[in-house]
């Protein structure tokens, strides 16, 4: 499950917005090409910059399956609720994707230059 973020969104706002309402450990240095790496509710978080100027947020089940929606889907509300994110969007296996744009989150299919090739 991935949430791609645009705007004035950075890494630092991302893990604020992840530790709001759950402990969220966060790995000691980055994994890959992550720049950070992290724990939350059993799913493992993965941030990093994204091309063309944005964020890539992964979310990963560790231990219990469907977790990983749920927290993806929170981090997406959450998220968009200030006025630093221009756009986000939720992609994933098993989900109707969403998109926030113009204040909103709507459900539908994502057809955009932004949509990344995966």
């Amino acid at each position: 499950m991935d949430v791609f973020v645009w705007g004035e969104a950075d890494t630092e706002h991302a893990l604020r917005v992840l530790q709001a309402l759950r402990c969220f450990e966060v790995l000691d240095g980055p994994v890959g090409p992550a720049d950070v790496v992290g724990v939350r509710d059993g799913v493992l978080v993965e941030l990093r910059r994204s091309d063309p100027g944005g964020l890539l947020v992964r979310f990963a089940d560790g231990t219990r399956l469907g977790q990983a929606s749920i927290v993806a889907h929170a981090f997406l509300w959450m998220i968009t609720r200030r006025a630093l994110v221009e756009e986000a969007m939720l992609v994933g296996p098993d989900t109707e994707p969403l998109r926030f744009r113009d204040g909103r989150i709507q459900r539908g299919t994502i057809l955009d230059e932004r949509c990344p090739d995966e």
